[in-house]
């Protein structure tokens, strides 16, 4: 059986469209050729997949029809549409329809290759000619082959600056002949060149995580070391170290070094290039840091009224406003309202415009400088945290107090405007907020008041909570409807309520809740607005009221399961000498009201219904 190689050459990719490439390719292949690549490339410059063994033929393929009932209406169009007779149709599970045989894959190649190039989906795309071809950058070349046969295209192409065509004398030497051309084809393989290279020069760091875009920017390795004048070093770490980062993915390598990939090339030429445009970003760097420190953090906070938060949100101005409003909701003393009042001043900075990355550390610095107290300051730079689904929390009490309250006006505010999450597109990153705001309450003991956030919100919020915690979602939904006064207190009930599952108090709980239910909840709308005592004819349905007002749902999860749990044996005799359907109306009306009295207390507990028994 032979080997088959498919590959698609195209002008220099953004590293994002790669990565989303190699996510589709396997099951874009799988679908268009009935095989998965043995080896996937991808590069800057070629997306390329290696099929080992693959059969000579396209398996036989069943084409659906309609219904066998609808034969006499529907058979003759199937039938023409797919140039076959009609009495060349079978039957199967029911439907018409006709079984294609096969195909040579060398004759069906050319229309498959053409299917997944089209079939590549990316954030962004591009048209460039009149092929209605729609990628991520123009596509310069294809190339087909089985074994030694070239059925699409003529060669591949080397090393941009180094080599020109490269003959592909068979499938199987695909990733020779390339590296034989300059070019490293396997991500894999690069990686390991890179992180080789930079644990030879040793000391590197990688705080923003450039790395495994680094791998997608080059196709051959070359990993130097270099240096900027120390004068630079006056500027704060983190602005040199988000200069080299963020736009030139550089790695630090401590003081005034740093060390860098490139595409091949000249060592000292391209040692000295890379010097000269990072001393360059840092010269601005440290223009506008100056500047920004001449005008100070105050200055800075009095231009937010001119800066949009986002289109129908107000000013920054504005924002801070809401800011302090729920930074004292949250309980915050003194320091978390003026860091809120200073929050977002670096908005108003030249840095910040320069490097976003910044934004939150640079506005601390500023607030040091301007000698603010270090409780404020803190506050500041920790904003934005928790900033991933596990990042670091905010130290600080202020900081978690200016970070709630920052997460809490984003969500509300974003969905007040329509801006809710859908499908994989959260453009105002609202389930990362929802996490944060969680693990602030859950991890940081932050008292979040359920209150404070809107229903659809703090819905939105809770439902985070079933990948956050360590039980099963029906414990953390049944924790959802409870009574519970704040997030940390809905993630704690949840969990008490999955420890004490096993226990006679949980088990009590549970059956006088569920008959209440079962028997009430379906007819509540029949009840009574409230219970009337005077038409409690029977002794079980009395005792019924009399135990009910006894139960404390108050205080420690287990403490109240055991008071609750006492309505269990006189539901069971209400059950047994009561007829709930009384024909007394009113009093079938009270003893519904009465039950519905049992769930609702109980319900302070959680909605015992989302729990399976």
């Amino acid at each position: 059986m032979p080997t088959l190689l498919l590959e698609i050459g195209c002008e220099e990719l953004p590293a994002s469209a790669c990565g989303e490439a190699a996510e589709q390719l396997p099951a874009l292949s799988e679908r268009e050729l009935g095989a998965v690549p043995t080896q996937l490339f991808v590069g800057p410059r070629r997306l390329a997949l290696l099929f080992e063994d693959v059969a000579e033929q396209t398996p036989d393929e069943w084409l659906k029809g309609p219904p066998k009932g609808l034969a006499e209406k529907a058979a003759a169009g199937f039938a023409k549409k797919h140039g076959v007779q009609v009495a060349d149709l079978v039957v199967r599970d029911g439907f018409l329809g006709v079984e294609r045989p096969g195909q040579p894959l060398r004759e069906v190649l050319p229309d498959r290759l053409d299917a997944i190039v089209r079939g590549l989906s990316f954030s962004k795309s591009m048209r460039w000619d009149d092929s209605g071809i729609r990628f991520a950058r123009p596509v310069r070349w294809r190339l087909a082959k089985l074994d030694g046969d070239t059925v699409v295209g003529q060669t591949s192409f080397g090393h941009r600056f180094t080599h020109g065509a490269v003959e592909i004398p068979s499938a199987g030497e695909y990733a020779k002949r390339l590296r034989e051309a300059d070019v490293e084809p396997d991500a894999a393989e690069r990686r390991r060149q890179i992180v080789e290279g930079l644990d030879a020069i040793g000391g590197w760091s990688d705080p923003a995580g450039v790395l495994e875009e680094v791998v997608y920017l080059v196709e051959k390795v070359l990993v130097l070391e270099g240096s900027f004048d120390e004068r630079f070093l006056q500027l704060p770490e983190r602005v040199v170290v988000t200069a080299m980062q963020s736009h030139q993915r550089y790695f630090p390598l401590g003081g005034n070094r740093f060390a860098f990939v490139a595409n091949g090339g000249d060592p000292e030429l391209v040692r000295a290039g890379n010097e000269n445009v990072l001393e360059g970003r840092l010269d601005d760097a440290s223009f506008t840091f100056e500047r920004d420190v001449r005008r100070g953090i105050d200055e800075l906070a009095d231009h937010l009224g001119a800066i949009t938060f986002f289109k129908g949100a107000g000013t920054f101005a504005d924002k801070t406003d809401r800011l302090r409003e729920l930074a004292a909701k949250l309980g915050g003393g003194e320091a978390s309202l003026e860091a809120a009042r200073l929050a977002k001043a670096d908005q108003a900075s030249e840095l910040v415009r320069e490097f976003p990355d910044l934004e939150g550390y640079i506005g601390a610095e500023y607030a040091r400088l301007a000698g603010y107290p270090e409780a404020v300051s803190a506050a500041i730079e920790e904003q934005y945290l928790p900033d991933a689904a596990r990042g670091p929390l905010p130290q600080t009490e202020a900081g978690k107090v200016l970070a709630a309250a920052d997460k809490v006006d984003t969500l509300e505010t974003s969905f007040s405007l329509g801006h809710k999450p859908s499908g994989s597109r959260d453009p105002y990153g609202l389930r990362r907020a929802a996490i944060g705001l969680n693990r602030l309450a859950v991890e940081g003991g932050l008292e979040i008041p359920r209150a404070m956030l809107g229903d659809e919100v703090r819905e939105f919020v809770e439902e985070r909570l079933e990948g956050l915690l360590d039980v099963p979602v029906e414990y953390v939904r049944a924790a959802q409807a409870s009574a519970a006064p704040d997030l940390g207190s809905v993630a704690r009930l949840a969990e008490s309520l999955h420890a004490e599952r096993e226990s006679p108090a949980f088990e009590g709980v549970y059956t006088a809740y569920d008959r209440a239910h079962r028997l009430a909840g379906k007819s509540a709308g029949d009840a009574a607005a409230e219970l009337d005592r005077s038409l409690l004819r029977e002794e079980a349905e009395r005792a019924l009221a009399e135990g009910l007002a006894e139960v404390s749902i108050n205080g420690d999860v287990r403490d109240a399961l055991e008071s609750g749990a006492t309505l269990a044996p006189l539901m069971e005799r209400f059950f047994e000498e009561v007829l709930v359907m009384d024909e007394d109306p009113a009093v079938r009306a009270n003893r519904l009201r009465l039950l519905l009295d049992v769930r609702d207390t109980l319900g302070r507990l959680g909605d015992f219904s989302q729990i399976p028994r």
